[in-house]
């Protein structure tokens, strides 16, 4: 929960599925030097630059004409259509594939035999060649068979032949799973295009919010809770298994995991009231979550049975939104101890508490790159949140997002090159796909009721 939700929780209680409309503007920013909390001295302001673009990659570029087929004319639309969509809208969105114009393709030149027909396919742009064929598969001819080969057109070599099979109706996870191989051909790991993403939804009923599960494309959505209240924050555990969520139950606020499929639902018994944005540790026997005591808000954990609950921050300060770095032995979290919501980060035992974020002056939300090396998080300079991404050593500060609307709540791909997060324009909030150095298109993948809150599975599938 952010600072924005714990001022509008008592809204929230009186009207279980009244929607937060606008964001108030931020204290003034302090004036003071670094400032000295119970827990440890805030570090002064480092030198930051915030660019507001990220600069290019290196990208591939791949010619991928529309495959052979080899199958009946009834399964052109069910089969080859959605593989083909499909294999080419993963391959675009990866920083490490440029799709080249098909266009510019020259006809009938598959596989390149020669050459010449090598030269002829360079000549279009592409420096590889992605090759497929689709045909019947299966001892009963029930199954569909993708044959894909990859060539490198100057060497005309193969660089990857792979056969995949199952039945039609799952074209579009065999084109995820070639995808994800010919990513990580490149990268050495694969894409996010067989990874999940929970989220919060009011598509099915209005002013009741619940937790469905997508795919990363946004495609079979899936709702998971029953509760016809207010169901929030979800965030998956270490393998992907289960989720653990933020449930309004007889107006109060309370913690419970389930698994992913929305079965083995069980409350985590707190002391605590508030009880929102729970962060999942990187070893699954730990929740972090921002409780309250007597109205304060601060930081604590709690074991996953409930056990062991420990509070972490101590001050008079509003403090938010937890998050576990992936060593599992930091979290960060967002505080207004020095006037304006900033983040900070500090130590499992809740001690060395050092401010992290300079630039802008509303930062919230952060979340770990899984790798632990860069911040991605909600920022403000001037106008509408925007999403930012900082390299925790150097401070530098990348905004990835632009346009209009509030950007929030990011959410990292398992293998680190992309970002999730919701945006709140014109009275809609969808949620938003793009890559986390900025380059390239951003995608949006709900459109239904409004999507909120997404959550990116940690497991690469």
């Amino acid at each position: 929960m952010t600072i924005l939700s714990i001022l509008l929780a008592p809204l929230l209680l009186a009207s279980p599925g009244a929607p937060a409309q606008n964001r108030p503007q931020p204290p003034k920013p302090a004036t003071a030097g670094p400032a000295t909390t119970g827990a440890g001295t805030v570090q002064s302001p480092r030198d930051i630059t915030l660019v507001l673009t990220g600069g290019p990659g290196q990208r591939n570029p791949i010619a991928i004409p529309v495959p052979v087929a080899h199958i009946s004319p009834d399964l052109q639309s069910k089969v080859v259509d959605p593989f083909f969509t499909a294999l080419t809208e993963d391959l675009a969105s990866s920083a490490a594939i440029l799709v080249a114009d098909p266009a510019l393709h020259p006809k009938g030149l598959r596989p390149p035999a020669t050459r010449e027909e090598g030269d002829a396919w360079l000549a279009s742009g592409a420096q590889y060649l992605l090759d497929t064929r689709v045909q019947s598969g299966g001892p009963g001819g029930d199954q569909i068979e993708v044959v894909a080969q990859l060539y490198d057109l100057k060497t005309l070599k193969s660089r990857l032949g792979k056969s995949y099979r199952g039945e039609p109706r799952a074209a579009r996870k065999i084109a995820h799973t070639l995808a994800n191989d010919v990513v990580r051909e490149f990268t050495g790991k694969p894409g996010p295009f067989l990874t999940k993403i929970a989220f919060v939804s009011d598509r099915d009923e209005p002013r009741v919010k619940e937790v469905y599960v997508m795919d990363f494309d946004g495609q079979s959505p899936v709702r998971l809770t029953y509760n016809r209240s207010l169901s929030l924050a979800p965030d998956w555990s270490p393998d992907s298994s289960h989720l653990v969520y933020q449930l309004y139950q007889s107006d109060a606020p309370r913690l419970a995991t389930m698994a992913r499929d929305g079965s083995e639902k069980k409350l985590i018994s707190t002391s605590t009231d508030l009880n929102s944005s729970p962060s999942w540790s990187p070893d699954g026997k730990t929740i972090t979550f921002c409780g309250s005591v007597k109205g304060n808000t601060e930081i604590f954990t709690v074991g996953t049975d409930g056990s062991t609950l420990k509070r972490l921050t101590e001050t008079a300060a509003i403090d938010s939104t937890p998050r576990w770095s992936p060593n599992g032995r930091e979290i960060a979290f967002t505080s207004n101890r020095q006037g304006q919501p900033q983040i900070y980060m500090m130590d499992l035992e809740g001690a060395n508490v050092r401010r992290v974020t300079f630039a802008g002056n509303w930062n919230d939300e952060a979340a770990f790159s899984p790798d632990g090396q860069r911040l991605a998080f909600a920022c403000r300079n001037e106008g509408d949140m925007q999403i930012c991404v900082m390299n925790v050593l150097s401070g530098q500060t990348v905004q990835i997002s632009t346009g209009p609307g509030a950007h929030e709540n990011p959410t990292w791909s398992p293998e680190g090159s992309r970002l999730a997060w919701e945006v709140t324009r014109n009275g809609s909030t969808q949620i938003m796909v793009g890559n986390a150095d900025g380059t390239g298109a951003v995608r949006q993948i709900t459109s239904q009721g409004n999507n909120l809150s997404p959550s990116w599975s940690k497991t690469l599938e």
